[in-house]
């Protein structure tokens, strides 16, 4: 799409110039989402009744203005892909059908507004997931704006993400029969980074409970019969009414927007109600997990925007009669 044609010499100098200048002006896009998915539907750059992806292939629909990154679960993390401004966003409904005319077919969805006239749009996200920032606030490449769904016009989970230049929706692949300029910080061989523009790529921390990261406050025993232990052994401690918790320490290696994890072996004689407290830029969070359930697995605590040296706690102040359960903390 983003081709320019030319008749006459002096034309072709003066417009590649133009085109060069809108490159250096441009944002460029991380991958909304933390890792690619294995199905796609593109951009179709094909005016006529005919599809054309980027790649001069048919991973599109006829007269499709956006990408579409398929596949769940419900609320996975949406991340906008440039700095930016919240413009617009819309929630409240739930899952749609094909035709479905809520948020004018798009759903629940987010608009930001970019440098030189850009926006993104990030569309058909599920009920409640919506950024609670108000219109007007500043956005942070990386940081959460909602979650996957499959609302508006939609038939499963997806993410529908959307570029347009002036009100004008464009192909963000450059390709044979997509453009000569890339809208990715890394396009690479089709698959984009996660890296924001003049940022770092996150690199994930795990502290197991015997690194060196990881430390307790009063008397937590060690244990290693747990099938579903991560690593070669965990620590336990009786829930009773005192502040002795087990601290996970790490240091991250950029400011953006990062899912937290706790792995822990599941048992009868578990808490319900484990207390993890979770540090962030915003201070901290208290999610209770049940432990007797979903053990032997990376199982979210939440997603929050952060950077530098974050911490997590877990209490034994909670309903006595069981044992809290200290494994392993993954930031992702």
């Amino acid at each position: 799409m983003k081709i320019i044609k030319l008749s006459i010499v002096g034309g072709l100098l003066c417009a590649t110039f133009m085109l060069a200048s809108s490159a250096e002006a441009q944002p460029k896009f991380r991958l909304p989402l933390s890792s690619d998915t294995s199905v796609h539907y593109y951009y179709d750059n094909n005016s006529s009744s005919g599809i054309s992806d980027w790649k001069c292939g048919t991973e599109t629909y006829n007269g499709h203005r956006g990408t579409d990154y398929s596949g769940g679960p419900r609320g996975r993390a949406i991340f906008a892909g440039a700095v930016g401004t919240l413009s617009y966003k819309i929630d409240g409904f739930g899952d749609g059908y094909r035709g479905s005319p809520d948020g004018g077919g798009f759903g629940n969805y987010v608009r930001l507004a970019h440098s030189s006239g850009y926006m993104s749009y990030y569309a058909h996200m599920t009920k409640g997931s919506v950024t609670t920032k108000a219109v007007g606030s500043s956005i942070a490449c990386g940081e959460q704006i909602g979650g996957v769904g499959t609302s508006g016009s939609s038939t499963g989970f997806h993410l529908h993400f959307e570029v347009r230049v002036n009100g004008t929706a464009d192909d963000p692949y450059s390709g044979a029969c997509g453009g000569p300029i890339s809208f990715w910080v890394n396009q690479g061989s089709g698959s984009p980074s996660t890296t924001c523009q003049g940022g770092t790529s996150k690199t994930a921390r795990t502290v197991d409970n015997n690194a060196s990261g990881f430390s307790v406050i009063g008397t937590w025993s060690t244990g290693t019969s747990a099938t579903d232990k991560h690593g070669a052994d965990y620590r336990f401690k009786s829930t009773a009414p005192v502040s002795e918790p087990a601290t996970w320490v790490t240091s991250l290696n950029t400011s953006a927007s990062w899912t937290v994890r706790a792995w822990w072996p599941a048992g009868s004689n578990r808490s319900s109600s484990a207390p993890y407290i979770v540090s962030h830029g915003g201070g901290t969070t208290t999610v209770n997990k049940n432990q007797q359930v979903n053990g032997g697995s990376w199982q979210t605590l939440g997603t929050w925007s952060m950077g530098g040296s974050q911490n997590v706690k877990l209490s034994c102040w909670t309903t006595t009669g069981y044992v809290v359960m200290a494994d392993a903390i993954r930031w992702e």
